[in-house]
């Protein structure tokens, strides 16, 4: 009985102790985040979210999935492709500025932004993104030559797009703008060969576990809500170059929070098994390749590679930014792609 109470005795300690280090991280963690918060700010009265274009949709995909569409400017034709979990609102910088010298068409993938989700399970392919991207190029381009411009899956889309859709790239795609993306091995781009080796073993372990989660997206939707700090804090350091605008990651953040846990569940695996790097040598229009200096999600080794293997690529690395060249380097990305888009017109 003695003994017993002392085993009693040390586990609730133990359990205490446990409990005081988390609430003392927890506590950590929302000071530290309060102070990154209160840092000097030029973007602090930003009006993320609220640039738009005029909306042209709903568009109805090859699957009846809604796709929200919008126009804004005058001149060139340019597709902007938004990245996975964000929206059309990710263009915020370009839709002001870009805008002045093309007209853009934006829109949000299925399962983001203000699109619809898609009714089958075989709704949430990157080939399901690319057939959205050529009923966009079908029905929201007036059969105009264009640039299409795609971060991160976004860019995917646009390299499964080529492969899927070869003739309609050499007779529609004037040239093609890859920011911050890769075209395979999306999780392998972070880790070092032994970590990458250790991910291979555990990928079917992972692949189960996203079936298990399958089913409880409405109880993982509330568990993302009642988290924002520790959102914020994984935004800023997987997102972004350090010292990033507080804004500018709370409004990544904020697209973040606004993707149905469904949509992550979906598309990660689908991301994960990307392998497209066969289509690059067949794209044989101008391509520029830009990366932000600190991407830690598809960093820039991941776009060398992508580089070497096109026939007619440029390759800019912007300093200062992370996985987010459209907020943090917007000025310098704009005019790389206001000149892109000048010299593949004038060809």
């Amino acid at each position: 009985m003695a003994n017993r109470r002392r085993r009693n005795i040390i586990a609730s300690g133990i359990a205490l102790g446990i409990g005081a280090a988390v609430a003392g991280a927890v506590a950590a963690e929302k000071a530290w985040v309060k102070r990154d918060r209160a840092r000097d700010d030029p973007y602090a009265d930003e009006s993320y979210g609220t640039l738009t274009g005029t909306p042209i949709g709903p568009v109805r995909s090859f699957d009846g999935t809604e796709l929200h569409v919008e126009r804004v400017g005058k001149g060139p034709t340019v597709v902007l492709i938004h990245g996975f979990s964000l929206s059309g609102l990710s263009w915020h910088h370009q839709v002001r500025d870009l805008a002045k010298h093309a007209r853009l068409v934006l829109y949000d993938h299925r399962g983001h932004g203000r699109s619809s989700r898609p009714a089958g399970e075989d709704g949430w392919g990157l080939d399901a993104l690319a057939k959205d991207l050529d009923v966009i190029m079908r029905e929201c381009t007036d059969d105009e030559a264009v640039v299409l411009v795609g971060h991160s899956m976004g860019g995917m889309t646009v390299l499964e797009y080529s492969r899927l859709f070869p003739d309609e790239v050499r007779k529609r795609v004037k040239g093609i703008v890859l920011i911050d993306t890769t075209s395979a091995d999306v999780m392998g781009n972070m880790l070092p060969g032994f970590a990458r080796r250790v991910e291979a073993t555990l990928q079917g372990l992972q692949e189960a576990a996203m079936r298990a989660l399958a089913g409880r997206t409405d109880r993982l939707d509330r568990i993302r809500h009642r988290a924002p700090d520790l959102q914020y804090l994984g935004t800023r350091v997987m997102g972004f170059a350090p010292s990033p605008s507080p804004r500018q990651v709370d409004f990544v953040h904020e697209m973040l929070a606004e993707t149905p846990t469904e949509t992550w569940i979906k598309l990660i695996p689908a991301m994960q098994a990307l392998d497209v790097t066969d289509v690059l040598p067949s794209i044989d229009v101008p391509v520029l390749i830009i990366c932000g200096l600190h991407d830690r999600l598809t960093p820039p080794h991941a776009a060398e590679r992508m580089a070497m293997m096109l026939p007619e690529a440029g390759y800019v690395v912007l300093p200062g930014a992370g996985h987010m060249p459209m907020l943090e380097q917007h000025e310098l990305l704009t005019e790389h792609l206001r000149t892109f888009i000048k010299r593949v017109h004038a060809r």
